[in-house]
Parts: structure tokens; sequence; C-alpha cells
């Protein structure tokens, strides 16, 4: 059995696909649906289990301030940089972005979610990492940053019965506006930093600070479940929830733990107050549809099914996740409406032309798959990917 869950990301968003004996299946890189805000409710009125959770034994999670405190150091040659009058001509935010690019031209992505000043340390970090040292360093100067969700390809990692799922966040500094005395025209200037330059063009949906603080300690507490400290776990997504009580994305971590300690009533309250906010939310949906399969409830489970099946959602990532739980179950002509769905919203995309190719290849269709590889390795974005599409036309030619 198997569970979904989204965590971080943005940060590194990271989805969890959790088997065993309290869990149930399929998860959906959700940047968007999934991290879409609920509206606004009060911590206390979340339906948790604080009995599951023993804070005696726990060490306190970073305060805020604490996740982006730097040094005393790092800050120094951060207001160096930043106040030379050389650079006196360059806007604020251009500024901040030219040397976080210079500075840290050689940082490393590490998939763990680090402090800010821990990043600089160790010249590493994931998404959520870089964007909270922007944030730091935008805090030492009074600059503005906002913060994107971002539809990007997900990273999948399967570790023993856990899936993970990372998806992307990226920041946006701004300057405030700038008057020209002379022409009297009001300038304007934001920069963006990313990880991943070619993203920049990437759709996305825009969060508040709230959101983005309470998806650090998600992303942690998604990390220590990695490693099977539920306990931890438990406790960082309460961080989350206690900062962004309306972070569905926190609660379906919540309900995942809930499972796993046989508490399955409340389990389904965190769902079902999930769905209560947000009724086409697709992670929470498959995570509560597979619950009710395991409880044997198959009226509410395909009510549930079908419900999924009608929604529309925009982000061709979910789509392309949906079918791949498909293609999996043998459920081809699913996962070719799913593929359909993705390829509408984004045409583009060759992990689309692949997984169509993959369910050629299982009906035997061999002409067919090869032509939709090639038209994946025609929309590749990577020298990787198209080395992966050429080796599998030349093992189709091989078998011909």
């Amino acid at each position: 059995m198997r569970h979904a869950i989204l965590v971080g990301l943005f940060t590194q968003l990271v989805l969890l696909l959790l088997m065993g004996c309290t869990t149930t299946s399929a998860v959906i890189p959700d940047a968007v649906a999934s991290q879409n805000p609920t509206p606004v409710v009060q911590f206390e009125q979340l339906p948790i289990n604080k009995a599951l959770l023993n804070e005696e034994v726990l060490d306190k999670p970073p305060s805020v301030r604490d996740i982006f405190q730097l040094t005393e150091q790092q800050e120094q040659e951060f207001l160096h940089y930043y106040f030379d009058e050389n650079r006196s001509d360059l806007a604020p935010d251009r500024r901040l972005a030219s040397f976080i690019e210079r500075r840290y031209a050689d940082f490393h992505y590490y998939g763990t979610t680090l402090k800010a000043s821990e990043s600089l340390q160790g010249q590493a970090g994931n998404c959520m990492s870089l964007a909270t040292l922007t944030t730091a360093y935008a805090r030492l100067v009074g600059l503005e940053v906002r913060y994107q969700l971002v539809y990007s390809v997900p990273i999948y990692e399967l570790l023993e019965d856990t899936l993970y799922v990372s998806s992307h966040v990226r920041t946006q500094v701004v300057s405030p506006p700038n008057r020209n005395p002379e022409t009297g025209v009001v300038q304007f200037s934001n920069s963006t930093i990313d990880y991943f330059p070619g993203s920049l063009r990437s759709r996305g949906s825009w969060i508040a600070e709230s959101l983005f603080i309470s998806m650090f300690y998600q992303n942690v507490a998604a990390e220590y479940l990695k490693q099977g400290d539920e306990q931890n776990a438990f406790l960082y997504a309460m961080e989350a929830l206690r900062i962004a009580p309306e972070n569905a994305a926190a609660i379906n971590i919540m309900a995942v733990l809930h499972r796993r300690k046989q508490d399955e009533h409340t389990a389904e309250k965190l769902y079902r107050h999930i769905l209560e906010y947000n009724p086409v939310n697709l992670n929470a949906m498959i995570n509560y549809r597979e619950m009710l399969r395991s409880q044997g409830r198959l009226a509410d489970a395909a009510a549930l099914h079908e419900a999924i099946a009608r929604i529309d959602d925009p982000n061709p990532y979910e789509w392309i996740y949906l079918a791949d739980e498909a293609i999996r179950q043998n459920s081809l002509v699913r996962a070719e409406r799913y593929l359909q769905r993705a390829q509408h919203y984004a045409p583009y995309l060759d992990e689309i032309y692949y997984r169509q190719a993959q369910i050629d290849y299982l009906r035997g269709h061999f002409a067919s798959a090869q032509r939709r590889l090639l038209t994946a390795h025609h929309y590749a974005r990577s020298s990787d990917r198209r080395g992966l599409y050429k080796a599998k036309l030349g093992s189709l030619h091989a078998s011909d």
C-alpha cells in the first residue's frame, strides 16, 4: 500500500509515496495544486492528534530568525560588495543578483534543506536553500522578495518504500521604484534568482512569504520522514502549520504520519479538511481515494476517482504523474487519457511523447513507438534525455 505527500518545494518540493502497513498509493508532483493555500484557518482548528508527538525528547526546530541569520563575516562580505561605489549605478536588485552569481558560481545542488548560513558554509543546498539565502541577503538591505512555485520537470528518487518527487521554487528580488528627476519617469527593476536559468520562462504561482517559510519546515519534515524519523517529521510539520495552517502540503504530511501511527480516523479528517477548502487538490484526493480503497469503501473511492478524472488542471506534470501511475497499474487507456491532457497544455514536453512510446511498446506497436521516440528526441531539453531517447531508438531498431 502507498501514500502520497507533497513537501516543500519550493523549496525543494517533495512528494512522498509512502508504502507499508499503514499507507496507500498515488502521488503527484504538484507545485501548484497541492501547494495552493486554502483560505485562512487557525492552527487550533486543524484536526491533529497531538498525543502522537512526544516533544519532550526532541530539540526545538530553529526559529524563523535562525533560518535567515548569517554570521557577521558572511554579512560583511555581502555588504562590502553591495555598497561598493563602483556598483552604485546598478539597481539594488541587480547588485544582489550579481553578488550571488559571482560569489556562488560553484554553489552545488545538494538535496537537503539548509539554513542560510549553513548553505554558505557548505557552498551547497537545494532550491529552498538558495531561496532562503537570497532572502537573508535581501533582508539585510531592505529589498522585497517574491516567491514563485514553478511548473518544472520533477526529479524522482525511489528509496526503499518511498518515492520522493522534487519540484522547484525561485525568488524574485525587487528594487524600490526609482523616479528619474530629469524626466520624471519611474523605473522598476527586479531580478530572478534561480538554480536553473532554463526555467525562467516557465509558469507558476506566486506565494506569500509565510507559506514559503512554512515550506522550509515542511521540507525538513519530509527529509526526516525519509530517514524514518517520524517524531521529528511530526514536529517540523507542526511548525510548518503553526506558521501557515493553510499549507495543504504540510497537512498532507500530517495525514501520512497519522496513517503510519494507525490513526486513520484523524487522517481522514485531515484529508476532508484539505478538500473542504480546496475541492480540487489532486494530491489529497488521490491519497484519500487510496485510503478508502484500503478500507474497502469502494463506492466512496469510486466517486473520488470520477471526480479526479473530471478535474481540469493546467499543470501538465500533474497529468504526467497520473499517467505514470496508470502505466504501473497497466491501465493503458487511462494513461493515454492523462497524457492527452498533458499534451493539450504543453505539447512541447518530451516526457509526454516518451510515455506515449512506452504505451505503444507495451502494446507491441513498435513502429508507432519509434515515431513517438523521434518526437521526444526532437523536443528534448537536455543532452542526457536526447541520449536516452537515442538509446531507446537503437534498442527498438535492434529488435526489428
